[in-house]
């Protein structure tokens, strides 16, 4: 066997292996999306947990909703629509016919699912917890927020995927806790809005086509790893967070503690810290994945050729 045919399997094993890795990632997150719905939604001290973080939300509510407001009021049937013409014409004047296609079944595929998971597939049992609406996850509007940015960030060249993964990190955050400031969703909704997304940007990096691989570019390496590092310190540090507040209060409720201002403020910031944190490791999760797939097969396939 020759080194050059070495090369190629190796390639080859490489390619197969991170889409594995991302059919994988596809298929945690439908489960962590069940898991948020039965342990949240179907069970009354998970609605009861999530309604003390509910109430906290009135903390600073007076000054964040002004600009949480017309971040919300942005999101549209018309504003999807533009935003996959937009992506979907950046991957055309790529001349990625692949990546078009993509883009289109990300934001098409997550947003219908969002819908389908909350009308038909998820119920809230009525527990007596106050504000029970009915189910209310996952969130729509983080799910738009988060299919739109991941439909970018692989529409992108791969120099740029690592600016984008940040800002779409970002932005689904500032929409998702938008929501909570608005007393629009509970955390849980927003969180599985977020794997929703991912979900569908991790399918679509499975079957990927040959117009969807990524050309040779070294110099986006280091990019890559900055970016990735930065999104795993504000994972780390949001979680920490989250854990000792929203971990806290949870503690507190199930041993019975009287349900106070403080307590609510404490699982509130907690649930917000909770979804940056989630925004933060979704998009480096993807960003990791998508650099070494597309990478991975372009290297196999410019060995054969």
């Amino acid at each position: 066997m020759t080194c050059s045919t070495v090369g190629v399997v190796h390639s080859s094993r490489y390619g197969r292996w991170f889409q594995f890795t991302a059919l994988l990632t596809a298929v945690l997150c439908a489960v962590a999306t069940y898991v948020l719905w039965r342990v949240f939604v179907a069970t009354a001290r998970g609605q009861r947990l999530e309604q003390i973080a509910f109430e906290g939300s009135t903390y600073g509510k007076n000054h964040l909703w002004g600009l949480g407001q017309p971040l919300l009021e942005t999101v549209s049937t018309v504003y999807v629509a533009v935003s996959v013409v937009v992506i979907v014409v950046i991957a055309l004047l790529r001349k990625r016919w692949g990546l078009a296609l993509q883009v289109v079944v990300l934001i098409g595929g997550a947003n219908v699912t969002t819908q389908i998971l909350k009308k038909v597939v998820f119920e809230r049992p009525d527990f007596g917890v106050p504000a029970n609406y009915g189910n209310s996850l996952p969130s729509g509007h983080t799910t738009v927020a988060a299919a739109a940015s991941m439909a970018l960030l692989i529409a992108v060249p791969r120099r740029f995927r690592p600016v984008v993964a940040i800002a779409g990190a970002a932005y689904t955050a500032v929409m998702g806790v938008s929501t909570l400031v608005g007393n629009w969703h509970r955390a849980s909704d927003v969180v599985a809005g977020i794997l929703v997304a991912a979900l569908w940007c991790a399918l679509v990096t499975v079957f990927a086509t040959r117009t969807a691989r990524d050309p040779r570019d070294v110099h986006s390496a280091p990019w890559t790893i900055a970016a990735l590092s930065m999104l795993m310190v504000v994972t780390l540090a949001f979680g920490v967070v989250a854990a000792w507040l929203y971990g806290g209060a949870a503690l507190d409720a199930h041993a019975g503690a009287v349900v106070t201002d403080e307590l609510e403020r404490r699982a509130y910031v907690g649930s917000v810290a909770g979804v940056v944190a989630v925004s933060a490791l979704v998009f480096a999760v993807l960003l990791g994945l998508r650099q070494a797939t597309m990478r991975a097969i372009s290297r196999s396939r410019d060995s054969v050729a």
